[in-house]
């Protein structure tokens, strides 16, 4: 991962507001994707699935219902909230581009983990590092965390989440400097409420931004071969690109 990664507040002083911003159930759907392609590469149910940048562990909430799940992040702090919600699953301090943990696991998943890559070199060394955790033909999942093709330079979200006793309202911003590079920026600002206390904060992430063919040709010189489909959750738009890549490691 990229240095500008590991200050992004989110992941370490703010992952208080983890639960707000990336809940466990808004990945139900998101996860069944990624059991149908590891069932279909002959995953079984029980098998051991590697998952790297496994962040808050939201996602493997749920695949540790069907696997036996290692995660494996940077952010001490994820770490942390991960095993507070996953105490069965191992969680492993490691670096996505790096990490070599000895062992060899049935599937890999890598899922938004890659946006925080901003270089084709970076995106190799991921994606290496998820070849040299699988045997010939195994099976990793992944996606393509920004696509230059529908990233909207000043795009802004809004959203907001209550616990009944906090609420939180995440303002988010994109911005792209140089629409020629790899690297574009995601401002945060939260606003949260507790009673009559409201308190703000900031917090910056640089991400990364390739073209679909850039994404599947760095998992090619890492070894795979790729399949592109479309990605079938049902809050995309009609005509909307998001692909879900299946890559089978070859070499």
């Amino acid at each position: 991962m990229s240095p500008e990664a590991f200050e992004a507040r989110l992941y370490g002083d703010l992952s208080e507001l983890w639960r707000f911003v990336s809940p466990p159930e808004n990945y139900v759907e998101e996860v069944a994707t990624f059991l149908t392609r590891f069932r279909r590469h002959g995953v079984p149910d029980g098998g051991r699935v590697l998952h790297l940048g496994s962040g808050g562990g939201s996602i493997d909430f749920h695949l540790k219902r069907t696997y036996a799940v290692t995660g494996v992040d940077i952010s001490p702090a994820m770490l942390a909230y991960a095993r507070r919600i996953n105490p069965g699953v191992e969680y492993l301090h490691g670096d996505i581009r790096t990490v070599r943990l000895g062992q060899t696991f049935d599937a890999v998943l890598l899922h938004d983990a890659i946006s925080y890559m901003t270089s084709i070199d970076e995106l190799e060394m991921a994606y290496r590092t998820a070849a040299v955790h699988l045997e010939l033909g195994g099976v990793m999942v992944t996606l393509p965390e920004e696509l230059r093709s529908r990233l909207a330079n000043g795009a802004l979200e809004i959203s907001t989440e209550t616990d009944g006793t906090r609420t939180v309202t995440m303002i988010e911003l994109v911005h792209d400097e140089d629409p020629s590079d790899h690297r574009f920026e995601n401002t945060f600002v939260f606003l949260i409420r507790e009673a009559d206390d409201l308190r703000v904060e900031v917090d910056r992430h640089v991400n990364g931004v390739f073209e679909l063919e850039e994404f599947t040709g760095a998992m090619q010189a890492a070894g795979f071969e790729t399949r592109v489909e479309d990605w079938e959750l049902s809050d995309w738009t009609a005509g909307q690109e998001m692909p879900l890549i299946t890559a089978i490691r070859r070499k």
